[in-house]
């Protein structure tokens, strides 16, 4: 017990010295730096008597999207409603890559430029997103707006591949991962330790429930202790299952094509479980796989035409990422 002692009162003084010798680890333990808000000058004029504004945000991830939004943007920049459009904006462009309910991590961060929409009767909404490159889980995601020439806007990644791929990151809208997989869990029906295939979202009864490749139902029904599920085959030797569900979308039968993105159903707790939630389930030639380890390949890239004006406005937003222009009015500075 005695040297038990001694060493805990060794470890303490010496943790003191350090932090004596860093004054900078002790100030800055347990603190996240703010996140750096840039507002540039009103830019050009739109349609409608609305002006154009863009924003750029830099700083750490919090547990979510939208708290990270709430935290970098007060009201007098976008309000509450405007930060979910934007959140909402950024999760679907972004649902190819990033699965916002489980791929946040502490140490994730995100560089951001967005335009705004200001009025003449001082009305602020959130106009488009421009650019984001992310750190999420060691990975390094970025898509850039481009104005193409036919008008519209289109947005591609770094390289100027489109954003889109084979696998959504989820089959639901970023919600919260309640279960994840694992091969040992606490099964909290059956009060015993079991393997769980799959990935739990908890969300609201009645959220859409989304296949997240283009695939064949299989099975429509009761099964078990997955409750309503849905079964979908998809291309190399790929299934994936939906349980717990409430309601199966009306017309939904085996047999039947379903693209990336279609409605299947809706989040329930039918079957073994406590509350409502999706159990989300892949299985790679009949051995349940995690979904993480999904391939992540590039998507089409864009035409050799407009190449060399897409990485000219690449670099344009890229520059509005990094140190602000003398011009541009930081929202930090007191």
């Amino acid at each position: 017990m005695r040297f038990l002692l001694r060493v805990l009162l060794q470890f303490v003084a010496f943790t003191c010295l350090l932090l004596a010798a860093h004054p900078a680890r002790a100030e800055s333990a347990g603190r996240r730096e703010p996140a750096r808000v840039t507002v540039y000058p009103v830019s050009r004029a739109r349609e409608g008597g609305w002006y154009l504004q863009r924003i750029s945000i830099q700083g750490e991830f919090q547990a979510s999207i939208g708290a990270s939004l709430e935290e970098a943007l007060p009201d007098s920049l976008l309000n509450d409603h405007e930060r979910h459009v934007m959140a909402w904006d950024m999760a679907g462009l972004l649902r190819w890559d990033v699965d916002f309910a489980r791929g946040l991590d502490v140490g994730d961060r995100y560089s951001i430029v967005f335009e705004r929409f200001l009025g003449d009767n001082g009305e602020v909404r959130y106009g488009r997103l421009l650019a984001a490159e992310l750190l999420v889980s060691g990975r390094q995601v970025a898509i850039y707006a481009f104005d193409a020439p036919d008008g519209r806007i289109v947005y591609f990644d770094g390289e100027g591949r489109s954003l889109e791929r084979s696998y959504l990151s989820a089959p639901v809208d970023f919600q919260k991962i309640s279960s994840g997989f694992s091969r040992s869990r606490y099964h909290p029906v059956l009060h015993r330790w079991r393997r769980h295939e799959g990935i739990d979202y908890a969300a609201d009864p009645g959220t859409p429930v989304r296949t997240i490749a283009d695939g064949i139902v299989v099975r429509v029904g009761w099964a078990g202790g997955y409750g309503r599920m849905v079964e979908v085959r998809h291309a190399n030797g790929i299934i994936t299952r939906y349980g717990h569900l409430s309601a199966f979308t009306p017309g939904l039968t085996p047999r039947m094509a379903v693209p990336q993105g279609a409605i299947i159903g809706a989040v329930g707790s039918s079957g073994l479980a406590t509350g409502p939630h999706l159990h989300f389930e892949l299985r790679v030639n009949g051995v349940a796989t995690d979904p993480r380890f999904l391939p992540r390949e590039g998507g089409t890239p864009i035409a050799e035409d407009d190449r060399v004006a897409f990485m000219i406005q690449r670099q344009k937003l890229r520059g509005l990422m990094d140190e602000p222009p003398a011009t541009a009015l930081s929202a930090n500075t007191p």
